[in-house]
């Protein structure tokens, strides 16, 4: 992508830890709110921001839940949908470039149009740009097929391994671990960029970006609406009332502060957090940083081999040892664009082996009915929000 006063573009997200307790939950972001359960293709998983090749900024999404490898060859993104990657350059939580990217087609190979929108339009849920991309196709079964802008930035959109990792059994079991991936052998629809360090310093000479995916189609009156939308790992899934997900995910995180704190305290105190007003500072807006002049890794955005798991429960516990058992993703992630690993061909098993013998049948709506312990996903969120608070915070208040 290009950038002027900022122009870069796409995303996905992370996963959380934490203890006892359970809330509906799959992963990062995995099914969090109603509307986003129903399609699976507007459901964004997770979000990756790191960078790679020299310093460039790879940002990643994925949709397309927990898709068996028998059914990847069908997996197809909404061709009636916007997908956005949303950049804040200066800090105040609104978008100053935007990543709109959509589809036309229904075969397993579609078309790509995509381009940048700054300033208003890149607000907008619409498909408003600024600058157009060269068109370019989605990638089937393990081919990488790529579309490159004038700016040097790399489009990828096509089926991949699901890159989150954790042993769920485990955590159902009460910190039991198995050592046993629970998201082994499936697939997602990963949209990965790799935007030029050039263009990124040139956007946000400070190296300080912020990064959240939205999914966006038109309703029935034909007005443009955010259906997802994600920063930071667990944000909705943990914090929000059910009555309120498909509203948080419409929303804008520049106005998260104003309308939800008080939901936050109350998750907070339910979970007994010593520090309920911090911490819901912290908590919002959700938008997951990276400081690009820093060491790369969790919690300076998110890498695809960061073990955020672990990294949690150290923090949480203060013991250096503990840990699920599961140090890497199943597959080897790529040295190349787009880093991701291939996705799991046809003879691999249809469902993963979760080592305790938890159903994984699906269910209506795109995946199986798993929970998440809910201090467990708390705390991870409340670290990774922990890295950025100093960002967020007028000089004359560091610490």
């Amino acid at each position: 992508m290009r950038l002027r006063k900022a122009t870069l573009a796409l995303g996905a997200a992370a996963v959380a830890v934490g203890s006892f307790g359970a809330i509906p939950a799959l992963g990062a972001d995995h099914r969090d709110a109603p509307l986003a359960q129903g399609s699976p293709a507007l459901d964004i998983n997770d979000l990756y921001a790191f960078t790679a090749n020299g310093g460039n900024l790879v940002v990643a999404m994925t949709v397309n839940p927990l898709t068996s490898p028998a059914s990847t060859g069908a997996l197809r993104l909404d061709r009636e949908a916007t997908y956005i990657l949303k950049f804040d350059t200066n800090g105040d939580a609104v978008a100053d470039v935007a990543g709109k990217i959509w589809v036309s087609g229904s075969g397993a190979v579609q078309d790509i149009a995509w381009g940048d929108a700054v300033n208003a339009n890149a607000v907008t849920h619409d498909r408003a740009i600024d600058t157009p991309h060269p068109a370019g196709k989605t990638s089937a079964g393990s081919a990488v097929t790529t579309v490159t802008n004038a700016a040097g930035a790399k489009l990828y959109i096509g089926p991949r391994d699901d890159p989150f990792f954790f042993d769920l059994a485990g955590f159902q079991a009460g910190l039991k671990f198995t050592g046993v991936d629970t998201f082994k052998g499936t697939n997602v629809t990963a949209i990965v960029v790799e935007i030029p360090k050039s263009v990124i310093s040139a956007a946000a000479p400070n190296g300080q970006i912020g990064v959240w995916a939205a999914t966006t189609k038109k309703n029935a009156a034909g007005t443009w609406e955010q259906i997802d939308r994600m920063g930071r790992p667990a944000i909705n899934t943990v914090f929000i009332p059910a009555g309120q997900k498909d509203a948080f995910n419409s929303n804008n995180p520049d106005r998260d502060a104003a309308i939800y704190t008080d939901e936050v305290k109350a998750a907070l105190d339910s979970l007994a957090s010593p520090a309920t007003d911090a911490l819901a500072g912290i908590l919002l807006p959700d938008i997951l940083t990276v400081d690009v002049t820093k060491p790369a890794g969790y919690l300076n955005g998110r890498g695809l081999a960061d073990d955020v798991i672990d990294i949690s429960l150290q923090a949480i516990t203060g013991s250096t040892t503990i840990g699920d058992g599961v140090d890497a993703n199943d597959k080897a992630f790529g040295s190349t664009f787009p880093y991701l690993a291939a996705p799991h061909g046809a003879t691999a098993p249809g469902a993963p082996n979760t080592g305790s013998g938890l159903d994984q049948a699906s269910n209506e709506g795109g995946g199986p009915g798993w929970t998440l312990p809910a201090g467990l996903i708390a705390a991870g969120a409340l670290l990774a929000a922990a890295g950025v608070v100093q960002r967020r915070r007028p000089d004359g208040e560091r610490s």
